[in-house]
């Protein structure tokens, strides 16, 4: 995406680190990815500017790195800058030393405010160097000394505390948690629905929530699939961006919400999700789903391509149509979005008016990579669909077959990272990647009865230690090329599930290390609700 830039962007690698401070130059590194908003809008304004790019090639060693394919220094700025800046987002930018430690960091900026932040730190820098270097190096918490301690924490606690925080920071009303936007939290949904008994007003809560999340904005009604996350607190206004794994993770969560309720729109919201990711995701070239579809349409239009103008909508649709959409979106009322209205369901002619307002998946921006962890979360969600959709029984199965052996073939050397949309490797797979694949093994081993699957869960299991753990802890990369960055025993869940969660599992020397925090932020660490379950304990979860 940014190959034309006049700024002149370095791949991410040690020898960036060497030639700045060879140079004594500032690195400016900057982290995104293909589906944000704005991201590209950060192109448009700032990277595309021949006076930005002019300035940072004079004064910077300017790195562009994809959050997906590099999440170890994705994850290790957003860090930083929620310390620093008190919040993070996409872009990132994050400003360091020639020596690699952090100082400065913003997000999106406009043309003329960027160009003040940028001298402003050219300035600071020449003025201050030394003084500069030794806050950020001080800046870098040095690793804790590991001591044994006993595991006392247990699942029943664990899953009370999770309970208590919930029931606290609950939307009551809307769903989801408390907060001006609204993401899925899926980990959190899954440990919630997991539980073999709940407080009556966490079960309400949950389905509101999946109610909430399946009927208004958060799914595309027309395309199927659901947006990454609502910019408001009640699901009304979508971030249109797409991405597999949230469909990979809520198809899972619908399914088994449906068997427990025997709520049949929940299965049926499950299928379409997966089917949304079967046509516009599968890459036949790559036997593997693709990453996102973009926010913003070919023309720049945030939503462009699943907004509709009045004129538009009565172009596309027959008159009777027309009419009862025109009644139902309350078209005669100013345009909810500058591109117009988000379709919904409506009481009369639904499927007719569905089929004439499908875009064509080749139409929608889409980023051609193909991620393998969260192809591991689509298995899955195969997994979970072969045990609650008998209805489907050997589609589901032959698609999840080619989608493991798939799997297990780009593990049998060097795993990249992803796959280019010509199948070609990219980048180098990460602790998520054998985490989730590993996940999705084990899910689809449970359910077929497989047995032949297990060697290759057991060597990916021991190549992840081998590569990941160290004595302070996991790594997302096999290769920290950062000086802050260091292990960690338990790592938080975000949009994704926790990597150590999966792979600590029944490891109660690891868990021993991480009980205080999984005692203090249960939310931040709901994976890790699963990981009493390898222990063969007869505890149940209540």
């Amino acid at each position: 995406m940014h190959g034309q830039d006049p700024v002149n962007w370095q791949l991410w690698q040690p020898s960036v680190l060497k030639t700045a401070q060879q140079t004594n130059q500032l690195i400016f590194l900057s982290s995104g990815y293909f589906s944000c908003h704005w991201c590209h809008v950060m192109q448009q304004e700032n990277y595309q500017d021949p006076t930005i790019a002019a300035y940072l090639n004079q004064h910077f060693i300017s790195v562009k790195i994809d959050r997906e394919l590099s999440p170890d220094i994705d994850q290790y700025l957003i860090q930083f800058a929620k310390k620093a800046a008190g919040h993070a987002g996409w872009p990132q930018h994050v400003i360091l030393t020639p020596e690699g430690y952090p100082f400065f960091a913003f997000v999106y900026q406009p043309k003329a405010q960027l160009l003040t932040t940028l001298k402003r730190i050219v300035a600071l820098w020449n003025q201050s160097p030394a003084q500069i270097r030794q806050a950020a190096k001080k800046a870098v918490s040095l690793p804790k000394p590991v001591q044994k301690q006993p595991f006392n924490l247990t699942q029943t606690a664990f899953i009370q505390r999770f309970n208590q925080q919930l029931s606290y920071q609950a939307d009551q009303l809307s769903g989801g948690l408390k907060a001006s936007n609204k993401f899925p939290n899926t980990a959190m949904l899954q440990t919630t629905l997991n539980q073999a008994s709940r407080p009556e007003i966490i079960s309400d809560w949950l389905l509101l929530t999946l109610d909430q999340m399946q009927s208004e904005h958060l799914f595309d009604h027309v395309n199927g699939g659901f947006y990454r996350y609502t910019v408001d607190p009640e699901w009304q206004t979508p971030h249109f961006e797409k991405m597999l794994y949230t469909q990979a993770l809520l198809a899972k969560l619908y399914y088994q919400a449906g068997n427990e309720w025997h709520r049949n729109d929940y299965i049926e919201t499950a299928r379409q999700t997966l089917k949304y990711a079967e046509t516009h995701l599968w890459n036949p070239k790559t036997q593997l789903f693709r990453g996102s579809q973009s926010a913003i349409d070919k023309n720049h239009i945030e939503g462009g391509d699943y907004l509709w103008t009045q004129k538009a909508l009565k172009d596309q649709l027959a008159p009777k149509e027309y009419q009862g959409v025109k009644k139902e979106w309350q078209l005669d009322k100013p345009a909810p979005y500058d591109a117009g209205w988000h379709p919904k369901p409506t009481q009369q002619f639904w499927q007719s008016i569905q089929t004439k307002l499908k875009v064509s998946p080749d139409t929608i921006p889409t980023d051609t990579k193909s991620i393998l962890g969260w192809n591991g979360l689509m298995l899955s969600a195969y997994a979970a669909a072969y045990q609650f959709d008998p209805a489907h029984l050997k589609e589901i199965q032959r698609k999840a077959q080619s989608l493991s052996q798939r799997l297990i073939s780009a593990f049998q050397t060097n795993p990249p990272r992803a796959f280019s949309l010509n199948n070609q490797p990219m980048g180098e797979a990460n602790i998520q990647d054998y985490a989730f694949v590993i996940q999705g093994l084990k899910d689809w081993q449970k359910q077929t009865k497989d047995k032949t699957l297990q060697k290759n869960i057991q060597r990916l299991q021991q190549q992840a230690k081998s590569k990941f753990l160290s004595p302070q802890g996991w790594h997302y990369s096999d290769a920290p090329t950062l000086p802050g960055q260091q292990g960690m025993w338990a790592m938080e869940d975000d949009a994704l599930p926790s990597p150590t969660a999966i792979l600590d599992c029944g490891n109660s020397t690891h868990l021993a290390h991480s009980q205080d925090e999984l005692q203090r932020y249960p939310l931040a660490y709901a994976s890790y609700a699963a990981a009493w379950d390898c222990f063969h304990s007869t505890e149940k979860v209540d």
